[in-house]
């Protein structure tokens, strides 16, 4: 039997920075290496980054804080809040550097990116993928696990194996990807939830390669075209193919829990400002005109038997970016939703239906303000200059900048200059 030339197949492999959010606050301590470490959430709520250390600690992912602050105190465990803005730099370098070596790239999510490897011969992979490895780690400081195989889903596969090997995977033969997927319950394949999972385990499917091996046509019964694309995956034909698309976001999102729950309309009024002038500003960064104003407000959602939750949109008549206009779209959509007596432990903002604003139409009677246009960007112009604080609107009071609890914040070491780290 002839040998069959893989080198003109398709080879997809997935990048995944190791631990991300806790590498990037390693990067400027390396006295933590080898340490416990703990990233928090929003408002320092619950776990959202662990290091190695702090798993076999047993902290798990998403585990409120207060539960295991008893193991921080025993262990000595150090514990960071939220630095997005450190990390979002860091991703972007991470993101530069694999460009480098790899023309097409597509960010999945701030610590992951799918590859083309298709033109790196299946000889050289290997070699490849240490050296792609060891510059990311140079010139960033960023451990990276990279999974390599035919499909988007099965390079995640590989992926979720590297990381417990040396950080490197490829799997590109049928009978060795099979040995992986028969030791990998179903419900850790991408793509398939809750909801997938218990109809699978009605079917008495529970590994992923018995889900490979389960005729299409049923697949599609009770997961939809869905579930017949993750099957078409795992069995090496590509469905999602990788899309050098465009990075502009399609909709703006803010929101907070609240460390008490507030019952006040006009403290509720306080924070959509504030809110909405954070959306704001990242649209017209985006360089974008919203549509659509989203607001949502909810209860304590452990709280059942008394749980709220609402939302409504506001269609704008005419697409903005202004702060003044989104935030009176913003109150008339709160009003809307507000019940009375109710205490709210979340809210949110979104502006959607986002257009670039050389493309937008101007009806005969209804023309943007220009004064209002000058004011925005002069406000943009001297909080950039003086910081957030420099002018805030009316509604946005002090107490709400201060609202996202963050003890235990590290310094912004590589967009502040006022925080760089210094060498003595």
């Amino acid at each position: 039997m002839p040998l069959v030339n893989h080198s003109d197949q398709p080879k997809i492999g997935l990048v995944d920075c190791n631990n991300f959010f806790v590498s990037c606050e390693r990067v400027f301590r390396p006295d933590l290496k080898s340490k416990p470490v703990v990233v928090l959430s929003n408002n320092d709520g619950c776990a959202i980054s662990r290091s190695n250390e702090a798993k076999e600690l047993n902290i798990k992912m998403g585990e409120p804080y207060f539960k295991f602050i008893s193991i921080v105190k025993k262990h000595d465990v150090k514990v960071f809040s939220s630095n997005f803005e450190l990390y979002v730099d860091i991703s972007q370098r991470v993101m530069a550097t694999l460009r480098t070596m790899v023309p097409l790239i597509e960010i999945y999510s701030i610590d992951e990116a799918f590859l083309d490897l298709s033109k790196i011969p299946d000889h050289e992979l290997e070699a490849f993928c240490y050296k792609l490895q060891q510059r990311v780690q140079r010139w960033t400081g960023i451990p990276i696990s990279i999974g390599v195989s035919r499909t988007k889903t099965l390079a995640k596969v590989a992926n979720a194996y590297a990381k417990k090997g040396n950080g490197i995977l490829n799997l590109l033969e049928e009978n060795e990807i099979d040995g992986f997927l028969v030791g990998l319950p179903a419900k850790e394949i991408w793509g398939v939830g809750r909801k997938y999972t218990a109809y699978l385990r009605s079917k008495n499917i529970e590994t992923a390669l018995q889900l490979k091996r389960t005729p299409l046509k049923w697949i599609r019964q009770g997961m939809s075209v869905i579930g017949e694309r993750i099957v078409w995956e795992l069995k090496g034909h590509i469905a999602y193919p990788i899309e050098n698309h465009d990075t502009s976001k399609q909709l703006i999102l803010v929101s907070r829990s609240f460390k008490n729950s507030l019952s006040s309309f006009e403290e509720l009024a306080s924070f959509v400002s504030a809110w909405m002038e954070k959306a704001a500003e990242k649209l017209r960064n985006e360089r974008k005109l919203a549509t659509h104003v989203h607001i949502f407000i909810k209860t304590n959602r452990f709280q059942r038997e008394s749980y709220y939750a609402n939302k409504h949109v506001v269609v704008l008549d005419i697409a903005a970016d202004d702060t003044l206009t989104l935030c009176q779209a913003a109150q008339i959509g709160l009003k809307k939703i507000f019940c009375l007596g109710q205490r709210y432990k979340r809210m949110g903002v979104c502006l959607s239906g986002l257009v670039e604003s050389s493309h937008l139409q101007y009806s005969l009677f209804n023309r943007p303000s220009m004064r209002r246009e000058r004011l925005t960007k002069a406000i943009d112009q001297i909080n950039k200059k003086f910081g957030a604080k420099g002018i805030m609107y009316g509604d946005s009071r002090l107490k709400v900048f201060e609202l996202t609890q963050r003890e235990y914040l590290s310094p912004r070491y590589t967009t502040n200059w006022g925080e760089l780290a210094e060498v003595f």
